[in-house]
């Protein structure tokens, strides 16, 4: 699943969070798609948070997967 907070973290999780995942942030989360990118799970076992100006930062990484880059493009569009 695919939350979003008010100060634009991103963060990507099997779980339904309640609070957002990045330290310090007290702001709760909304769900804004339901996608599950389990590649991020090797990462951290939790998943991964991010803030949204840094998403550019995924697709470009020539080490991750294409099918993970298809999906953030396709629910981001307006990645820059």
């Amino acid at each position: 699943m695919i939350y979003k907070c008010s100060s634009d973290h991103i963060c990507f999780t099997k779980d339904e969070i309640k609070s957002c995942g990045v330290r310090g942030c007290l702001n709760t989360p909304v769900l804004i798609h339901s996608e599950n990118i389990k590649w991020f799970y090797k990462i951290n076992k939790n998943g991964l948070c991010i803030n949204k100006n840094d998403l550019h930062k995924i697709v470009e990484d020539p080490n991750m997967p294409q099918d993970v880059k298809k999906i953030i493009l396709k629910i981001f569009f307006n990645i820059q």
